[in-house]
């Protein structure tokens, strides 16, 4: 039970960068997967298969990779609660 006055330190902060690791580590995943799975369609439709699945995955960790650091970027642009908090003293 939270006591009057008590605040949970950075609670926000805290969820928010646990939340963007897994993110993270979700769109790694899926850019491996999905751009993996067309590099491999395309390999058996046209030929030369391990290097369709080849660019297939360099892109998919190319495009995650940067999708990764826009989000981040962003986030670090944002003032976080404890910024507000820490400026109103």
């Amino acid at each position: 039970m939270k006591a009057d006055g008590a605040e949970f330190p950075n609670s926000d902060d805290n969820r928010a960068t646990s939340d963007m690791a897994w993110r993270s580590v979700s769109n790694l995943t899926a850019g491996l997967l999905l751009y993996g799975g067309i590099g491999w369609f395309l390999g058996r439709k046209f030929g030369h298969q391990n290097a369709f699945m080849a660019a297939g995955l360099i892109l998919g960790i190319v495009l995650a990779l940067y999708l990764t650091y826009a989000r981040v970027s962003a986030m670090g642009r944002n003032t976080t609660t404890s910024d507000r908090r820490n400026d109103q003293l």
